[in-house]
């Protein structure tokens, strides 16, 4: 069965249901004109790429369910805002584009901005999904049950890297981590050592030894200490979650830490990644995607139809899961708009709850903390003479993540 959804489909069957709905007449007597969303994304800053990614996705998308004829007779309207991964600047542009009629938000890729967002929700009467803000916190403690996250979180993302870990090196036993001194590497943490103990007695049928994670200050650039503790050790095995992964490992060649360190697990800095590492890519290097493409397009119609525009507009045939979640995102809040014959927020949120919907990256079901599940995506990728970046695909795994998630515990810290 085909995970695509067709979007002409979508509008002629959303239309055909208003008709035979009671209420349907009164739904377009009271809203009419574009559909609009407001996405926000980090287009200057230390990370603009990932903006740039984030807001191509959500064009390419409008511009797919325009061209097939909108949403109950509507055009979507994509409205950008540069949130500057400042909550204070998130707040400012939310509240702008509320005074222009927006009730649908997306964006979110830091978990600081994402907690700003949720927020204000209630005070605008809006919804807003999270594409990439991974903070455990966001759909526990701070739950909003205006707020979704179609992105995994720490907690999944983290069990589901131990889960691969041991289906793909059952014979490496030894792990340890290097993470951000924060919330966010440490949650990172705590899910893999949770995935590793887990999984590896189960899959590989041995215990595994985990060594204490080693902490790095955010925006640090010299791991020496970090590279001497590691090859002090036992350690087979590393997992990474810090923004740069790349300048750790230039640094650690010399040590010839690259015959010691057996399999490199980093937490989602994706094609980034890739490109900054290309041909001195060490053996045996995962990163996550939030969206990797090449398990889709064969598949997934839209997927296909996605990755083709994209490179139609980019020249660039690698897209990174930014692309593919935040095209997912807008395909989300048009599925819940039609199913729910209305646009408004109270109804789209009714609809979003406990529900299954078609993306580019598989089914995404909300559950009923509003943390989405589905496919986790992981790739090797491998050092390539060939290849013009220097690196290429070597295997890719896209595995249902619902087994691996936590129960839900909305407004409850997650406990460890």
């Amino acid at each position: 069965m085909s995970h695509g959804i067709s979007r002409r489909g979508l509008v002629i069957g959303s239309a055909t249901a208003l008709g035979t709905m009671s209420l349907g007449r009164h739904v377009f007597a009271q809203d009419s004109g574009p559909i609009r969303i407001g996405l926000l994304a980090p287009l200057t800053g230390f990370a603009p790429d990932l903006g740039r990614d984030v807001k191509i996705g959500a064009e390419i998308a409008v511009e797919q369910l325009n061209k097939a004829g909108g949403v109950m007779g509507r055009p979507i309207e994509l409205i950008v805002r540069d949130d500057k991964i400042n909550p204070n600047e998130t707040v400012a542009a939310m509240r702008e584009l509320s005074g222009l009629g927006v009730k649908l938000f997306t964006g979110g890729i830091f978990t600081a901005t994402a907690l700003a967002a949720f927020g204000i929700l209630q005070s605008i009467d809006g919804l807003f999904m999270t594409l990439h803000a991974n903070g455990d916190s966001l759909t526990h403690e701070n739950f909003n049950p205006l707020g979704f996250r179609l992105n995994e979180n720490a907690a999944i993302r983290g069990r589901a890297a131990g889960r691969l870990a041991a289906q793909k090196y059952p014979e490496i036993r030894h792990w340890s981590g290097i993470t951000t001194d924060n919330e966010a590497g440490a949650s990172q943490w705590r899910a893999f050592a949770a995935g590793i103990r887990r999984y590896y007695p189960e899959i590989a049928g041995k215990e595994p030894v985990i060594t204490d994670v080693i902490k790095v200050k955010v925006g640090a650039n010299d791991f020496k200490n970090e590279i001497a503790q590691i090859m002090a050790g036992p350690v087979e095995g590393l997992m990474l979650s810090f923004p740069d992964p790349a300048t750790l490992v230039q640094q650690a060649r010399p040590f010839g830490w690259e015959r010691k360190i057996k399999v490199f697990m980093d937490m989602g800095n994706d094609v980034v990644l890739a490109n900054a590492l290309g041909k001195r890519t060490p053996p045996n290097f995962w990163t996550a995607s939030d969206w990797y493409s090449g398990a889709y397009v064969d598949r997934v119609p839209a997927a296909k139809r996605l990755y083709d525009d994209y490179v139609a507009r980019t020249g660039d045939d690698r897209p990174s899961g930014y692309v593919g979640v935040s095209h997912a995102a807008i395909d989300v809040y048009v599925q819940a708009i039609a199913k729910a014959g209305a646009s408004s927020t109270k109804a789209v949120a009714k609809v979003l709850e406990e529900n299954t919907f078609d993306t580019v990256g598989g089914k995404r079901s909300f559950r009923s903390d509003h943390q989405a599940t589905g496919d986790s995506n992981f790739y090797n990728f491998v050092a390539s003479d060939t290849d013009r970046r220097g690196w290429s695909v070597a295997q890719f795994v896209a595995e249902d993540n619902s087994s691996v998630a936590p129960q839900p515990t909305p407004g409850v810290r997650l406990a460890e």
